[in-house]
């Protein structure tokens, strides 16, 4: 790798951030194999349609042509809200990365700018399919369960990326994505999956009955979707938890966030209506988003009714 570009990661390794530069052409690769992953999982339509405008992305809008795409990682820890309900306390967990799911990764590619502009180049965050272009990139590696996993971190971790004008090295590596070697004789994540998701006659999930893709979604929860499942405030922790390599790369768990009893009565009177959260005052604003529970308002409202009168 080129001397800016070793530089560049050297300095966001030193902050705690794992990195990897490609050319920007490689992001069509990354929209092809997307779409040819799509076609073969064989997907109810509005599964289908759900996925592939999850994953649809633009570049900024910029005078400079973008030359080159910075993906990175950096662990996340699990964060809590204790919430006062009818006078008791529940703690409910959020799984890594829904804090700061778009401050964070904002963050970072602000910092990439800054790191490049004595150069004479610029940086702007941008939203590919992260987990194929991480994948390519040689920064990550999948699991049987679909998610990404970095060396040293896990799955624990928040994917990002960011756009420059900055040439790309000449040696960047791009190949196929590679598997976890332990999944090849591991099915602790096909045995932990609350919904039977992850299964052993192929490697694409199904998303389908994926509990992260459900209570991520407005939509009703289908019937034969049990209750009992849900025990996170958004997305599913189950296969992570249960997962040998990140039980060896460690989570690290943050300290609950507190909402009294009229704190919670407010987050879930968003599932009825959206703008109940404007009257929040700013030190529940900073909570909600310290935790996670600002990802989807409505949504997380929905499941936190769930999981309380569960």
């Amino acid at each position: 790798m080129s001397d800016p570009w070793r530089r560049l990661t050297d300095d966001l390794a030193r902050e705690g951030l794992c990195a990897r530069v490609v050319p920007v052409e490689r992001l069509a690769d990354v929209r092809l194999r997307v779409s040819r992953a799509l076609d073969d999982a064989d997907l109810p339509s509005a599964v289908a349609a759900a996925v592939a405008d999850d994953v649809a992305f633009d570049l900024p809008a910029s005078a400079r042509p973008w030359r080159s795409v910075v993906v990175f990682a950096l662990a996340r820890p699990l964060t809590r809200a204790t919430l006062t309900w009818h006078g008791k306390e529940h703690t409910v967990p959020v799984p890594p990365h829904y804090a700061g799911y778009r401050s964070v990764p904002q963050a970072v590619a602000r910092r990439v700018d800054e790191l490049l502009r004595p150069d004479g180049y610029a940086a702007a965050h941008c939203e590919p399919a992260l987990k194929t272009l991480a994948a390519c990139a040689g920064l990550a590696r999948y699991g049987r369960n679909n998610v990404a996993y970095v060396d040293g971190i896990g799955s624990w971790l928040q994917l990002g990326a960011c756009v420059t004008d900055a040439p790309p090295p000449d040696d960047a590596i791009w190949g196929e994505p590679q598997l976890l070697e332990r999944c090849e004789r591991c099915t602790a994540c096909l045995r932990a999956c609350p919904t039977g998701a992850i299964g052993g006659e192929r490697f694409l999930l199904h998303t389908e009955r994926c509990l992260t893709y459900h209570n991520e979604s407005r939509a009703a929860f289908p019937g034969w979707l049990e209750p009992s499942a849900h025990h996170a405030a958004v997305g599913c922790l189950r296969c992570q938890q249960a997962c040998p390599e990140d039980r060896a790369a460690g989570l690290v768990e943050a300290t609950p966030e507190r909402f009294d009893e009229e704190e919670t009565a407010t987050i879930l009177a968003a599932e009825r209506d959206e703008t109940a959260w404007a009257g929040l005052s700013p030190v529940t604003q900073a909570k909600l988003e310290r935790c996670g529970l600002d990802y989807l308002p409505a949504v997380v409202a929905r499941n936190l009714s769930l999981l309380l009168e569960a």
